[in-house]
């Protein structure tokens, strides 16, 4: 109750303030951006508390609290602050990305790496095959699709299924960090998650270069969009050990300030990214795989992050939940649930079948699917790539549906991921 009073308090404030005060000149956005990021912080960490006495995720709590106070309902951080926030919005993207290299240990992963690659390779098999096949049976259910010939419903289909494949690795690392759990059921989950972020991004790559020409009606393939693709993973590989480099050679030698280091490399490394096009994610998940798994400096790394790991996690997940577009899941509810309620049957399905050829224990065959429902970053970028490859109707279609079903998903892949900690037995006695 104390909670639900001082979190009331601070919004009425807030509200109070923002109608208030004239911050005048140019930089009032910038005003206005701080002073909300000041009490979401404050409000959406006093929601996870609030909500953990459920037995759900704080970080599920973040989420609502960030929904609240978004532009869609109280409107305290409008969509120009929260475009105004995407520099700590990355920074925290990075952070995670770090802490999920940090986390990735070959030593622990190579027992499972067969059950992982056959994981990834049935979940990416089932989902896009049972969303083409959802679309091609359905097709005149969906408005942009009623009247267009059967190569544009493939095409948009294989793009359906292609988007919906991949997961969250923040929500995994943290829901992970938020229970301390540890064990080989722990270790698969984080496994297919680290592996499946770089493939999901090939496989996109490959069926938009085969869906655009059929959609609109080209002529040729566009292959060019594949060789990029690859270019740029592997420059970003590359330019990941570079900086795993960097941070090991500070951890080793100067040791003093650890997090504003990070801190300000990570600003860094955000806009050489920017500069050369590279994918943030990829370079400080293999800076933290590199650092972990070829130094004895992985424990001082993850201590570092953990320092300041809960303010990013709540800044991550409230910028989230505000950037949740509700009135495009308002509009699209109904087939938004199909397609959250078809990708749950495909993640069962490619994990239960991995699981059963490879001879796991239950506990994967039965819960493993749950540690990948969540979705964020990855997925909505693909959406707006998707957007600019495939203009008009059908572009605007697919990246609405999916970026409905992100809402979903991001919302339940945190709770069922925690219930299948809790149910692997690896979760510590305090959660």
């Amino acid at each position: 109750m104390n909670r639900i009073v001082v979190s009331a308090i601070l919004v009425l404030l807030l509200m109070l303030f923002l109608t208030r005060i004239d911050f005048g000149g140019d930089g009032h956005v910038m005003a206005e951006s701080m002073m909300a990021l000041g009490f979401t912080l404050v409000v959406a960490y006093l929601a996870g508390k609030m909500i953990e006495r459920f037995k759900l995720p704080k970080i599920t709590g973040y989420l609502i609290a960030g929904i609240l106070i978004g532009p869609y309902f109280l409107n305290l951080l409008s969509v120009e602050v929260v475009k105004n926030l995407q520099l700590i919005d990355n920074i925290a993207l990075s952070l995670i990305a770090l802490t999920a290299g940090g986390e990735f240990r070959f030593s622990a992963i190579k027992k499972q790496l067969r059950l992982i690659n056959s994981a990834i390779f049935w979940q990416i098999i089932i989902v896009i095959l049972l969303f083409t096949a959802f679309v091609l049976a359905y097709f005149k259910k969906i408005s942009f699709l009623q009247n267009e010939s059967f190569l544009v419903i493939l095409g948009a289909g294989m793009l359906f299924g292609a988007l919906s494949i991949a997961k969250s690795p923040a929500t995994t690392i943290a829901v992970i960090a938020e229970t301390r759990a540890k064990g080989p059921f722990t270790d698969f989950v984080l496994g297919v998650t680290v592996f499946k972020d770089v493939v999901v991004v090939i496989i996109f790559s490959i069926i938009i270069a085969f869906a655009k020409p059929m959609i609109m009606r080209e002529e040729q393939i566009q292959l060019i969009y594949v060789l990029n693709v690859f270019i740029e993973i592997i420059l970003s590989m590359i330019f990941g050990i570079a900086a795993g480099g960097i941070i090991l050679l500070y951890l080793k030698y100067i040791k003093e300030q650890k997090v504003l280091f990070l801190l300000g490399f990570i600003i860094f490394c955000i806009e050489i990214s920017h500069i050369f096009q590279l994918e943030v994610i990829l370079i400080f998940m293999v800076a933290g795989i590199f650092v972990q798994n070829f130094s004895r400096a992985g424990q001082p790394l993850i201590e570092a992050i953990e320092e300041v790991s809960l303010p990013i996690f709540v800044t991550f997940f409230a910028i989230a939940g505000a950037s949740l577009k509700l009135p495009v899941f308002l509009e699209n509810w109904k087939l938004a649930l199909y397609l959250v309620t078809l990708r749950l049957i495909g993640t069962y399905l490619g994990t239960n079948i991995a699981g059963r050829v490879n001879r796991s224990g239950d506990q994967i065959k039965k819960y493993g699917w749950m540690g990948f429902v969540g979705q964020a970053g990855l997925t909505l970028g693909l959406a707006t790539l998707t957007l600019k490859q495939i203009p008009g109707p059908i572009g605007i279609g697919i990246s609405t549906l999916i970026i409905s079903s992100i809402t979903l998903n991001q919302i339940i892949g945190p709770v069922l991921f925690k219930f299948s900690l809790h149910k692997s037995g690896e979760v510590r006695a305090n959660n």
